[in-house]
């Protein structure tokens, strides 16, 4: 079959339909996850030199739009792709129509959903990218005040003015998207700058690392607004800003998940999850829930206003990462093997899940 180069559409759809992908997907009739074919996007949106339909390898990386219309996968076996996130289809590997191999180690889509940045393993310019077309519009760069070492976290502002990007030397820089010049660079942390997120209806960006600091910082100044956490042995393993940009929780290798009211910088709670490492944290858009990926192979949502486990789903191997779908009705999860689960808010349900290949 490698032989030929291009097959007419209507010869794809009869090869799809009497051979599919084996894998795991939705049974809607029933609500149950069963054995069947792992859809894949129609002709029309396929990019044509996508040669695999699915991870076989662990996810990596995951991460989804604002309005909850894509997916971002990525694994260390170099393939990265896009996905419709409502019906779990491929859309286009990051990379291509260009012959290349990459491995994506951070991605962010752009608030409006038409472009996705992007960084590979070991380099030290993110790719701004057409989501619609698979072209590449530009990079980030800058001789004098880009980065220096490789990018390992990035962000859109809100209202998609600024972009963020950090690197493992403590560096953020933070972009003019429109013209992708540099409008402020400086050291947030003495180590690596693990994660960045703009604070929803401020000029404000929050930034936590490997040397445990947790700080607010202005698209302009020289200095932090805030420190919420000293610097620490403990590490900062997850960080969530609430949808209204009200609430901030983060958690570190010490077990704990601290959260304050943005607004006051005051600490709000700590909690401690029976000393267990926690991964990712999301907030529901209403603020009443938390969810968490835990080190020891669990899926646990968290009732904010009641303080107690609405539910939790044991897995065979570790989460990484937790995010709700714009609604609150649905929570996402990755981490362990090469599937993205979607779950039943409510009821803690597994709904479906994609992303992966069957061996």
């Amino acid at each position: 079959m490698n032989r030929f180069i291009i097959i007419p559409i209507s010869l794809v759809t009869i090869f799809c339909l009497y051979f599919p992908v084996t894998g795991i997907a939705n049974d809607s009739a029933s609500g149950k996850v069963s054995e069947g074919a792992v859809p894949t996007a129609s002709p029309a949106t396929i990019t044509k030199n996508i040669k695999q339909t699915g991870h076989r390898k662990e996810i990596s990386f995951f991460s989804i739009s604002n309005n909850g219309s894509l997916a971002v996968t990525s694994d260390e076996d170099e393939n990265n792709f896009v996905w419709d996130l409502k019906n779990g289809l491929l859309l286009r590997e990051i990379g291509k129509p260009e012959a290349m191999r990459i491995r994506v180690v951070t991605a962010a889509f752009s608030p409006e959903a038409s472009q996705l940045l992007w960084a590979r393993n070991g380099k030290i310019m993110p790719v701004l990218w057409d989501v619609e077309t698979g072209r590449r519009i530009g990079v980030l760069s800058s001789k004098e005040k880009g980065h220096s070492a490789n990018i390992i976290s990035m962000t859109f502002s809100a209202d998609g003015r600024y972009i963020a990007t950090g690197d493992i030397q403590g560096t953020v820089v933070i972009w003019n998207r429109a013209d992708r010049s540099v409008v402020r660079r400086f050291t947030a942390h003495s180590g690596e700058t693990r994660y960045l997120m703009f604070i929803p209806g401020k000029n404000e960006l929050v930034s936590a690392g490997s040397d445990g600091a947790l700080r607010l910082w202005g698209i302009t100044g020289t200095e932090p607004l805030a420190t919420l956490l000293k610097p620490s042995e403990y590490s900062v393993t997850a960080l969530a800003v609430s949808a209204d940009g009200l609430l901030l929780y983060a958690a570190r290798e010490d077990m704990s998940v601290k959260g304050w009211m943005v607004s006051s910088r005051n600490l709000r709670s700590t909690l401690n999850f029976n000393n267990r490492q926690i991964n990712s944290i999301a907030l529901s858009p209403d603020n009443s829930l938390m969810a968490l990926a835990e080190e020891n192979e669990s899926v646990l949502l968290w009732n904010i206003r009641e303080g107690k486990t609405a539910w939790k789903s044991e897995l065979n191997s570790s989460a990484t990462r937790v995010l709700f779908s714009p609604d609150g009705k649905k929570l996402y999860s990755s981490g362990g093997d090469n599937w993205i689960r979607e779950w039943d808010v409510k009821t803690g349900h597994l709904r479906k899940k994609f992303g992966g290949m069957s061996e």
